[in-house]
Protein backbone atom coordinates (compact mmCIF):
# COMPACT_ATOMS: atom_id res chain seq x y z
CA UNK A 1 0.00 0.00 0.00
CA UNK A 2 3.13 2.01 0.52
CA UNK A 3 4.71 1.70 -2.35
CA UNK A 4 1.44 2.16 -4.33
CA UNK A 5 0.86 5.56 -2.43
CA UNK A 6 4.68 6.97 -3.18
CA UNK A 7 4.02 6.36 -6.71
CA UNK A 8 0.77 7.51 -7.09
CA UNK A 9 2.90 10.60 -5.11
CA UNK A 10 5.70 10.65 -7.85
CA UNK A 11 2.84 10.52 -10.73
CA UNK A 12 1.54 13.60 -9.68
CA UNK A 13 4.43 15.10 -9.05
CA UNK A 14 5.77 14.72 -12.28
CA UNK A 15 2.67 15.44 -14.05
CA UNK A 16 2.37 18.88 -12.15
CA UNK A 17 6.18 19.41 -14.13
CA UNK A 18 4.66 19.04 -17.14
CA UNK A 19 1.72 21.20 -16.38
CA UNK A 20 4.04 24.12 -15.19
CA UNK A 21 5.92 23.94 -18.14
CA UNK A 22 2.97 24.04 -20.54
CA UNK A 23 1.61 27.09 -19.08
CA UNK A 24 5.18 28.21 -18.99
CA UNK A 25 5.28 27.71 -23.19
CA UNK A 26 1.77 29.06 -23.21
CA UNK A 27 2.74 32.45 -21.53
CA UNK A 28 5.66 32.96 -23.74
CA UNK A 29 3.60 32.30 -26.86
CA UNK A 30 1.23 34.88 -25.26
CA UNK A 31 3.94 37.49 -24.54
CA UNK A 32 6.40 37.24 -27.47
CA UNK A 33 6.34 35.93 -31.14
CA UNK A 34 9.30 34.23 -32.43
CA UNK A 35 9.08 34.49 -36.52
CA UNK A 36 11.27 33.46 -39.54
CA UNK A 37 14.26 34.70 -38.01
CA UNK A 38 12.07 37.83 -35.99
CA UNK A 39 10.57 37.92 -32.91
CA UNK A 40 8.50 40.98 -30.87
CA UNK A 41 7.65 40.69 -27.59
CA UNK A 42 4.86 43.19 -28.68
CA UNK A 43 3.28 41.13 -31.74
CA UNK A 44 0.06 40.18 -30.86
CA UNK A 45 -2.43 37.72 -33.34
CA UNK A 46 -5.01 40.48 -32.71
CA UNK A 47 -2.91 42.74 -34.37
CA UNK A 48 -3.73 41.28 -37.77
CA UNK A 49 -5.55 44.11 -39.71
CA UNK A 50 -4.09 46.78 -38.03
CA UNK A 51 -2.76 49.75 -40.45
CA UNK A 52 0.17 51.98 -39.30
CA UNK A 53 0.97 54.55 -41.76
CA UNK A 54 4.25 55.65 -42.68
CA UNK A 55 6.02 58.44 -44.01
CA UNK A 56 9.31 58.06 -46.36
CA UNK A 57 11.65 59.69 -48.93
CA UNK A 58 11.55 56.87 -51.29
CA UNK A 59 8.94 54.41 -52.78
CA UNK A 60 11.55 51.77 -52.84
CA UNK A 61 10.49 50.69 -49.42
CA UNK A 62 7.08 49.53 -50.83
CA UNK A 63 8.27 45.89 -51.21
CA UNK A 64 9.85 45.55 -47.37
CA UNK A 65 6.54 46.80 -46.19
CA UNK A 66 4.27 44.66 -48.29
CA UNK A 67 6.86 41.13 -46.77
CA UNK A 68 6.48 43.06 -42.91
CA UNK A 69 2.30 42.34 -44.19
CA UNK A 70 3.15 39.09 -45.11
CA UNK A 71 4.49 37.82 -41.69
CA UNK A 72 2.34 39.85 -39.34
CA UNK A 73 -0.69 40.24 -40.98
CA UNK A 74 -0.14 44.25 -39.81
CA UNK A 75 -0.65 46.81 -43.17
CA UNK A 76 1.38 49.90 -43.71
CA UNK A 77 0.41 52.84 -46.01
CA UNK A 78 2.88 54.81 -47.38
CA UNK A 79 3.64 58.14 -47.94
CA UNK A 80 6.82 59.71 -49.97
CA UNK A 81 8.12 63.46 -49.13
CA UNK A 82 11.23 65.51 -48.89
CA UNK A 83 13.09 64.69 -45.62
CA UNK A 84 12.46 68.52 -44.88
CA UNK A 85 8.83 67.99 -45.47
CA UNK A 86 7.79 65.60 -43.57
CA UNK A 87 9.93 67.30 -40.45
CA UNK A 88 7.49 70.07 -41.17
CA UNK A 89 4.03 67.77 -41.15
CA UNK A 90 5.55 66.10 -37.79
CA UNK A 91 6.02 69.22 -36.53
CA UNK A 92 2.17 70.72 -37.67
CA UNK A 93 0.57 67.49 -36.41
CA UNK A 94 2.12 67.72 -33.17
CA UNK A 95 1.12 71.69 -32.79
CA UNK A 96 -2.55 70.71 -34.16
CA UNK A 97 -2.47 67.38 -31.80
CA UNK A 98 -4.11 65.68 -34.55
CA UNK A 99 -1.09 62.61 -35.45
CA UNK A 100 -1.63 61.05 -38.61
CA UNK A 101 1.73 59.22 -39.31
CA UNK A 102 2.91 56.29 -36.82
CA UNK A 103 6.09 55.45 -38.15
CA UNK A 104 9.39 57.29 -39.90
CA UNK A 105 11.20 55.28 -42.43
CA UNK A 106 14.28 56.40 -44.75
CA UNK A 107 15.77 59.80 -44.67
CA UNK A 108 19.02 62.07 -43.81
CA UNK A 109 19.97 61.16 -39.77
CA UNK A 110 20.15 64.87 -39.17
CA UNK A 111 16.98 65.34 -39.40
CA UNK A 112 15.62 62.53 -37.40
CA UNK A 113 17.89 64.21 -34.79
CA UNK A 114 16.30 67.72 -35.69
CA UNK A 115 12.67 65.55 -34.78
CA UNK A 116 14.11 63.95 -31.36
CA UNK A 117 15.53 67.60 -29.81
CA UNK A 118 11.98 68.96 -30.92
CA UNK A 119 9.85 65.99 -29.09
CA UNK A 120 8.43 64.69 -32.41
CA UNK A 121 9.57 60.79 -31.78
CA UNK A 122 9.06 58.20 -29.66
CA UNK A 123 11.94 55.91 -28.25
CA UNK A 124 11.51 52.88 -28.06
CA UNK A 125 14.93 50.26 -26.94
CA UNK A 126 14.21 47.66 -29.45
CA UNK A 127 15.88 44.31 -28.54
CA UNK A 128 17.09 43.48 -31.89
CA UNK A 129 18.54 47.04 -31.83
CA UNK A 130 21.37 45.68 -29.60
CA UNK A 131 23.29 43.82 -32.27
CA UNK A 132 23.84 47.36 -34.45
CA UNK A 133 27.07 49.92 -33.45
CA UNK A 134 26.66 52.73 -31.51
CA UNK A 135 27.26 54.88 -34.32
CA UNK A 136 23.92 53.38 -36.35
CA UNK A 137 21.48 53.99 -33.62
CA UNK A 138 20.90 56.54 -31.36
CA UNK A 139 21.76 55.87 -27.76
CA UNK A 140 18.20 56.45 -26.30
CA UNK A 141 16.55 54.40 -28.84
CA UNK A 142 14.51 57.51 -30.64
CA UNK A 143 15.73 56.11 -34.17
CA UNK A 144 17.54 53.14 -35.73
CA UNK A 145 20.01 52.78 -38.76
CA UNK A 146 18.77 50.01 -41.06
CA UNK A 147 20.20 50.72 -44.32
CA UNK A 148 23.53 52.86 -45.23
CA UNK A 149 23.73 55.81 -47.63
CA UNK A 150 27.53 55.68 -48.67
CA UNK A 151 29.61 58.57 -50.62
CA UNK A 152 31.81 57.03 -53.67
CA UNK A 153 33.38 57.63 -56.46
CA UNK A 154 32.29 57.22 -60.13
CA UNK A 155 35.06 57.15 -62.32
CA UNK A 156 35.01 56.95 -66.47
CA UNK A 157 37.67 54.45 -66.59
CA UNK A 158 38.42 55.08 -70.93
CA UNK A 159 38.90 58.65 -70.27
CA UNK A 160 41.17 57.79 -67.38
CA UNK A 161 43.24 55.97 -69.79
CA UNK A 162 43.15 58.28 -72.48
CA UNK A 163 44.25 61.06 -70.29
CA UNK A 164 46.80 59.04 -68.47
CA UNK A 165 46.09 59.58 -64.49
CA UNK A 166 45.98 57.69 -61.90
CA UNK A 167 42.46 56.08 -60.69
CA UNK A 168 42.15 58.00 -57.46
CA UNK A 169 42.46 55.46 -54.42
CA UNK A 170 42.35 58.44 -51.81
CA UNK A 171 40.36 61.66 -51.46
CA UNK A 172 44.17 63.60 -52.21
CA UNK A 173 44.66 61.94 -55.79
CA UNK A 174 41.19 63.90 -56.66
CA UNK A 175 43.70 66.68 -56.53
CA UNK A 176 46.10 66.08 -59.51
CA UNK A 177 46.68 68.31 -61.56
CA UNK A 178 44.97 66.07 -64.24
CA UNK A 179 41.62 66.34 -62.78
CA UNK A 180 41.62 70.06 -62.71
CA UNK A 181 38.13 70.83 -64.28
CA UNK A 182 36.95 67.49 -64.62
CA UNK A 183 35.73 66.93 -61.12
CA UNK A 184 31.72 67.00 -60.48
CA UNK A 185 30.36 67.59 -57.36
CA UNK A 186 26.78 68.90 -56.56
CA UNK A 187 26.22 71.84 -54.52
CA UNK A 188 26.39 71.52 -50.42
CA UNK A 189 23.53 73.53 -49.86
CA UNK A 190 21.13 71.09 -51.99
CA UNK A 191 22.95 68.30 -51.94
CA UNK A 192 23.17 65.66 -48.49
CA UNK A 193 25.90 63.64 -50.41
CA UNK A 194 28.46 67.16 -51.01
CA UNK A 195 27.67 68.24 -47.59
CA UNK A 196 28.53 64.91 -46.05
CA UNK A 197 31.80 65.23 -47.56
CA UNK A 198 32.10 69.09 -46.41
CA UNK A 199 31.79 67.89 -43.17
CA UNK A 200 33.81 64.49 -43.20
CA UNK A 201 36.78 66.47 -44.89
CA UNK A 202 36.02 68.99 -41.75
CA UNK A 203 36.00 66.36 -39.04
CA UNK A 204 38.99 64.00 -40.28
CA UNK A 205 41.23 66.96 -41.20
CA UNK A 206 40.70 69.60 -38.82
CA UNK A 207 38.78 72.98 -39.58
CA UNK A 208 42.43 74.58 -40.78
CA UNK A 209 43.46 71.67 -43.07
CA UNK A 210 40.24 70.69 -44.15
CA UNK A 211 38.80 74.24 -45.30
CA UNK A 212 42.79 74.29 -47.39
CA UNK A 213 41.45 70.77 -48.88
CA UNK A 214 38.07 71.76 -49.58
CA UNK A 215 39.26 74.83 -51.02
CA UNK A 216 41.27 72.94 -53.16
CA UNK A 217 39.01 70.41 -54.30
CA UNK A 218 36.88 73.81 -55.74
CA UNK A 219 39.31 74.21 -57.79
CA UNK A 220 39.13 70.79 -59.63
CA UNK A 221 35.23 71.27 -60.07
CA UNK A 222 34.34 73.45 -62.94
CA UNK A 223 30.52 74.15 -61.13
CA UNK A 224 28.48 72.81 -59.01
CA UNK A 225 25.74 70.66 -59.66
CA UNK A 226 22.49 70.99 -58.51
CA UNK A 227 21.42 67.66 -57.73
CA UNK A 228 23.35 64.72 -56.18
CA UNK A 229 22.08 62.51 -58.89
CA UNK A 230 24.24 64.79 -61.60
CA UNK A 231 27.76 63.63 -61.02
CA UNK A 232 27.14 60.38 -61.76
CA UNK A 233 24.96 60.90 -65.07
CA UNK A 234 28.01 63.19 -66.11
CA UNK A 235 30.41 60.80 -65.85
CA UNK A 236 27.88 58.01 -67.46
CA UNK A 237 27.98 60.80 -70.47
CA UNK A 238 31.68 61.55 -70.72
CA UNK A 239 31.54 64.80 -69.60
CA UNK A 240 33.48 64.49 -66.51
CA UNK A 241 35.83 61.99 -65.21
CA UNK A 242 35.03 61.77 -61.57
CA UNK A 243 32.01 62.50 -59.95
CA UNK A 244 31.65 62.55 -56.15
CA UNK A 245 28.32 60.14 -55.58
CA UNK A 246 26.68 58.62 -52.68
CA UNK A 247 24.40 55.63 -53.53
CA UNK A 248 23.08 52.30 -51.12
CA UNK A 249 25.96 50.31 -51.40
CA UNK A 250 25.16 48.27 -54.77
CA UNK A 251 27.08 48.08 -58.32
CA UNK A 252 24.44 48.64 -60.33
CA UNK A 253 25.54 52.00 -62.33
CA UNK A 254 29.27 49.80 -63.23
CA UNK A 255 27.44 46.85 -64.27
CA UNK A 256 25.15 48.81 -66.51
CA UNK A 257 27.82 50.99 -67.97
CA UNK A 258 30.87 48.89 -68.54
CA UNK A 259 33.29 51.94 -69.13
CA UNK A 260 32.42 53.07 -65.39
CA UNK A 261 33.69 52.36 -61.78
CA UNK A 262 32.56 52.41 -58.52
CA UNK A 263 35.38 53.35 -55.81
CA UNK A 264 35.16 53.68 -52.36
CA UNK A 265 37.82 56.02 -51.06
CA UNK A 266 41.15 53.47 -49.40
CA UNK A 267 41.49 56.23 -46.88
CA UNK A 268 37.54 56.40 -45.83
CA UNK A 269 34.69 57.76 -46.67
CA UNK A 270 31.32 59.72 -45.43
CA UNK A 271 28.20 57.92 -44.64
CA UNK A 272 25.04 57.98 -43.20
CA UNK A 273 22.06 56.00 -42.15
CA UNK A 274 18.42 55.58 -43.18
CA UNK A 275 16.51 55.77 -39.83
CA UNK A 276 13.65 54.26 -39.01
CA UNK A 277 11.22 55.63 -35.59
CA UNK A 278 8.00 55.71 -34.35
CA UNK A 279 6.03 59.07 -34.22
CA UNK A 280 5.02 60.79 -31.27
CA UNK A 281 1.50 61.12 -31.01
CA UNK A 282 0.85 57.10 -32.95
CA UNK A 283 -2.28 55.52 -31.90
CA UNK A 284 -0.88 52.54 -32.55
CA UNK A 285 2.34 52.84 -30.44
CA UNK A 286 2.61 48.78 -29.81
CA UNK A 287 1.78 47.87 -33.69
CA UNK A 288 4.80 50.53 -34.26
CA UNK A 289 6.99 48.21 -31.89
CA UNK A 290 6.69 45.36 -33.88
CA UNK A 291 7.30 46.81 -36.98
CA UNK A 292 11.39 48.45 -34.89
CA UNK A 293 11.39 44.66 -34.00
CA UNK A 294 10.81 42.92 -37.48
CA UNK A 295 12.55 45.85 -39.76
CA UNK A 296 15.87 45.38 -37.24
CA UNK A 297 15.73 41.34 -37.13
CA UNK A 298 17.90 39.73 -39.42
CA UNK A 299 14.66 38.85 -41.62
CA UNK A 300 14.03 42.83 -41.73
CA UNK A 301 17.67 43.87 -42.65
CA UNK A 302 17.61 40.62 -45.44
CA UNK A 303 14.04 42.12 -46.91
CA UNK A 304 15.67 45.45 -47.11
CA UNK A 305 19.13 44.26 -48.87
CA UNK A 306 17.33 42.03 -51.54
CA UNK A 307 14.19 44.80 -51.81
CA UNK A 308 16.50 47.80 -51.66
CA UNK A 309 20.02 46.44 -52.94
CA UNK A 310 21.77 47.90 -50.05
CA UNK A 311 24.09 47.75 -47.94
CA UNK A 312 22.41 47.60 -44.59
CA UNK A 313 23.43 48.31 -40.61
CA UNK A 314 23.85 44.69 -39.39
CA UNK A 315 26.99 43.15 -40.65
CA UNK A 316 24.89 39.61 -39.08
CA UNK A 317 23.15 39.09 -42.63
CA UNK A 318 23.55 37.50 -45.48
CA UNK A 319 24.75 40.15 -48.60
CA UNK A 320 23.14 39.45 -52.08
CA UNK A 321 26.34 39.43 -55.18
CA UNK A 322 26.51 42.88 -55.66
CA UNK A 323 26.50 44.72 -52.91
CA UNK A 324 29.47 46.14 -51.04
CA UNK A 325 30.45 44.41 -47.77
CA UNK A 326 29.94 47.71 -45.49
CA UNK A 327 32.81 45.63 -43.45
CA UNK A 328 35.62 46.27 -46.15
CA UNK A 329 34.81 49.74 -46.65
CA UNK A 330 36.40 52.42 -43.65
CA UNK A 331 33.98 54.78 -42.65
CA UNK A 332 34.63 58.28 -41.05
CA UNK A 333 33.39 58.89 -37.97
CA UNK A 334 31.19 61.27 -38.08
CA UNK A 335 29.17 63.41 -35.31
CA UNK A 336 25.22 63.58 -37.22
CA UNK A 337 24.27 66.91 -34.28
CA UNK A 338 26.95 68.58 -33.93
CA UNK A 339 26.44 68.87 -38.46
CA UNK A 340 22.96 69.63 -38.20
CA UNK A 341 23.68 72.13 -35.87
CA UNK A 342 26.48 73.71 -37.76
CA UNK A 343 24.94 73.70 -41.22
CA UNK A 344 24.04 77.44 -41.88
CA UNK A 345 27.71 78.20 -40.50
CA UNK A 346 29.56 75.55 -42.53
CA UNK A 347 27.45 76.72 -46.05
CA UNK A 348 28.28 80.10 -45.16
CA UNK A 349 32.36 79.87 -44.84
CA UNK A 350 31.67 77.14 -47.72
CA UNK A 351 30.28 80.13 -50.40
CA UNK A 352 32.98 82.52 -49.47
CA UNK A 353 35.52 79.60 -50.70
CA UNK A 354 33.78 79.33 -53.77
CA UNK A 355 33.22 82.96 -54.48
CA UNK A 356 37.11 83.00 -53.63
CA UNK A 357 37.72 80.72 -56.55
CA UNK A 358 35.86 82.65 -58.90
CA UNK A 359 33.36 79.95 -59.30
Amino acid sequence: MKRFLALILALAFVFSLTGCGANKDKNTKTTAYVGQDWSSEHYKESMKGTVLNLYGVTDTVRPILDVFQQDTGIKVEHLTMQNGEILQRLANESKSGVSIADLWFTGGADTFIDAKQKGLLVPYKSPNGEVLEARMKDAEGYWYGTSLTIVNWVVNKNLIQEKGLKTPETWDDLLQPGLKNEVSMPNPASSGTAYNVVTAMLDVKGEEAGWKYLGDLIGQVPYFTARGSDPANLVVQGEAIVGINASDGNRDLEIKNPHIALIYPKDGTGWWPQPVAIVKGTKNEEAAKVFIDWILSKRGMETIAKNRNAAVARTDVQIPEGIVDIKSIKLFATDFKANAEKRDALLAEWSKHVKAAGK
